[in-house]
């Protein structure tokens, strides 16, 4: 809600205890007394910011005071301390409210009175607001949902629409429907793990964990070309014996799954899978990826087809916590890799960089 003034103040309204002068208050447009005023900056003529900007649609950029250009100003300093020691009678006076405001108040005090009208929404009545609330809780006309079987019906059509047996007969409506939702959710599941038992040994062949690759614990290595049918770029790998004691403050140590395979692969800034020949293409299904060194590390994968790029996906990785992408892109013949930004992590020594972490990826 806002407050019904928005134009000037009625000198009628002003309470003046002290004999304030209040004739250089007003606003030369619509001379009454000064609402939420601004000035012209170049001769200081005070409007009320409604008047001015009104003005301005019909007359742009031309001051009421016929200076060349109206640039818009705050008042200055005197004007706003007068104005801020008047004393308003509340605009809802002629609906029993004897409230004096302060200027300044005035805005708050008029979008919370209770003697303003509102009307109740379900007979329409127009009625103060102090009386609303208890109107509203015996109001026949007003809509009423049942905490128990949802119903939406007027609390004068209780007797007919909500009976304890309608309310009972809804409910146990709303049980058999849900029963039978979630009977045929229950079917689905049963499909789809029946599916993923059909295809596991599929998807395990799919699955690359680089844990056939050959055991180097004592340094890190190029991926070759062909491993797994793929031409790989730049892309090398390790062995979680070699991170821990080369890098124990790495995300490399913390990307290790219990249980997991023994090698991560890794990039910095570019590197690339492609098809091991020509007319091939693949599925690019999923990677899981995180940051060695960098929290908010930007890292941007891109499927091409030919020489067309065909997918984009940009996303932040975390620091040491191996993240699943799903992209499930088809036909590609070949996936570049970007990484990028981020900030180091703490704890991790100092180090920064934009190396990025492979765990897993699955290609078919």
């Amino acid at each position: 809600m806002t407050s019904i003034q928005q134009y000037g103040l009625s000198s009628d309204r002003i309470c003046d205890p002290h004999g304030l002068n209040i004739d250089h208050l007003e606003c030369l447009i619509c001379h009454e007394i000064l609402w939420k005023p601004v000035a012209c900056q170049s001769c200081e003529t005070p409007f009320c910011s409604v008047c001015i900007h009104q003005w301005l649609v019909g007359s742009p950029a031309q001051c009421p005071n016929r200076c060349k250009t109206y640039v818009q100003r705050k008042c200055p300093p005197i004007l706003t301390k007068l104005l801020a020691e008047l004393q308003i009678a509340c605009f809802y006076e002629s609906n029993g409210c004897n409230q004096i405001i302060p200027y300044e108040a005035l805005d708050k005090h008029e979008i919370e009175c209770s003697y303003q009208y509102q009307r109740c929404p379900g007979c329409q009545t127009n009625m103060l607001k102090k009386d609303l609330d208890n109107h509203q809780n015996n109001c026949a006309s007003i809509e009423v949902t049942c905490e128990n079987c949802k119903l939406v019906y007027k609390r004068a059509d209780a007797i007919s629409q909500h009976t304890e047996i309608i309310c009972l007969k809804e409910q146990l409506r709303q049980a058999r429907t849900e029963s039978k939702e979630n009977k045929y959710e229950i079917h689905e599941l049963n499909a789809e793990l029946n599916e993923i038992r059909l295809l596991y040994p599929l998807i395990k062949k799919m699955k690359i964990t680089f844990d056939d690759l050959p055991i180097a614990a004592d340094r890190s290595q190029l991926i070759s070309n062909m491993y797994r049918g793929l031409i790989w770029t730049d892309i090398a790998y390790g062995n979680e014996l070699f991170w821990k004691i080369r890098q124990p403050k790495s995300g490399y140590v913390t990307s290790f799954k219990r249980g997991g395979s023994r090698h991560i692969a890794f990039f910095k800034d570019n590197a690339s899978i492609s098809a091991g020949s020509r007319n091939r293409k693949f599925t690019f299904v999923s990677v899981t990826a995180c940051a060695a060194w960098n929290d908010d590390l930007q890292l941007t994968i891109m499927g091409y087809r030919n020489p067309t790029r065909t997918n984009i996906h940009t996303t932040n990785l975390v620091y040491g916590k191996p993240q699943l992408i799903l992209l499930h892109w088809k036909d590609v013949d070949k996936v570049i890799f970007t990484s990028s930004g981020g900030t180091p992590h703490p704890g991790n020594g100092g180090a920064t960089g934009s190396h990025v972490v492979l765990t897993q990826l699955t290609i078919y």
